[in-house]
């Protein structure tokens, strides 16, 4: 358990870098016309907002949990932005498929 905790948080570490990148360009989303009224545009740029922020949040509670030898919450608590990541793909996904 204990090694999966930092293999974890190592891989989340990696991917915060992009994320921020995302984050940043997210509101390029709204250069279609009409997108700006899409209820699926909005969430997947809200998603892609708070990415980096529950990246960042996990990993302090994630290590304040590790530092207390309490791996398993430590692995829980990066579970998050894993849950994040999964919206932002069905999102990708519905968005490309769905909408004209």
């Amino acid at each position: 358990m204990k090694t999966s905790a930092l293999t974890v948080n190592v891989i989340l570490l990696i991917i915060l870098i992009p994320s921020i990148f995302g984050a940043v360009m997210s509101p390029m989303m709204f250069d279609a016309p009409g997108s700006e009224k899409s209820k699926k545009t909005w969430t997947l740029v809200c998603c892609l907002a708070a990415l980096p922020i529950l990246i960042i949040i996990a990993q302090i509670i994630s290590w304040i949990a590790y530092s207390n030898q309490n791996y398993d919450l430590a692995l829980k608590i990066n579970a998050l932005p894993a849950f994040d990541m999964l919206l932002i793909i069905f999102l990708f996904f519905m968005i490309d498929q769905f909408t004209d």
